[in-house]
């Protein structure tokens, strides 16, 4: 009998301590206890760059208060349609100047005139830069479109992984909540401080317009200075 209520007394002090947590808090102790444990995969279901430390002991410095952002997800997707437009423009355009300079240099060689040959040359030559040019900025086109479809495939992972709801994510409404802790943690080479970046998804049930249950994820984990310093 003594031992059971010493259980029911050590489960109801869990219970105590967690509720006192907050949400952020909690997603960092759970980490903490997977790295601890080395479960990388519920560390890579909690974090998108899972770190992994081998700590002795780990202390929350401080934590700011959340902010609520409305979700970037939708304006990603749009702004990412966009540039495939421009990209695809682009191509096109390549392919034009690219057709205008085989039909001169085409030209070139049904022609016999010295005096037509030379103008057909510095059409050549002019076109030619045209096709280096234009080909360069569908290359920076290219370059923008898969940066802009990284952004939205690393923005839909994120959800799905505060959410758990895996596709037509841009077609809920809602807010992205984002926090930050500093983190102190203990290892063999001494103390160190850390930030976290957490956010989660607050989504709307389009039909209960109640939202849908969610969890904070780790985006990042940086050293202090690191931090400060903009990296």
């Amino acid at each position: 009998m003594k031992k059971v209520l010493v259980l029911i007394a050590l489960i109801f002090l869990i219970m105590i301590t967690t509720s006192c947590q907050k949400p952020e808090e909690i997603t960092i102790s759970k980490y903490f206890q997977s790295m601890k444990a080395k479960d990388r995969d519920t560390m890579a279901a909690m974090a998108a760059e899972p770190v992994s430390l081998e700590f002795k002991s780990w202390e929350l410095v401080s934590s700011e208060a959340p902010e609520s952002k409305d979700l970037i997800l939708p304006q990603l997707i749009k702004e990412m349609a966009d540039v495939k437009k421009k990209k695809d423009t682009q191509i096109l355009l390549v392919k034009d100047k690219k057709d205008a300079l085989d039909q001169l240099k085409t030209k070139l060689g049904e022609t016999r005139g010295r005096r037509q040959k030379a103008e057909l040359e510095k059409q050549i030559a002019d076109v030619e830069i045209e096709v280096e040019t234009e080909t360069a900025n569908y290359k920076r086109d290219q370059m923008d479109y898969t940066q802009m479809k990284t952004q939205v495939e690393n923005e839909k992972k994120m959800v799905t992984l505060s959410t758990n709801i895996e596709q037509n994510q841009e077609l809920f409404a809602g807010k992205a909540i984002s926090a930050k802790a500093n983190v102190k943690i203990t290892t063999a080479d001494g103390e160190k401080e850390y930030i976290f970046l957490l956010r989660k998804y607050e989504l709307i049930n389009p039909v209960t317009k109640k939202v849908f249950s969610n969890r904070y994820i780790i985006l990042k984990i940086l050293p202090k200075e690191d931090f400060e310093q903009g990296n």
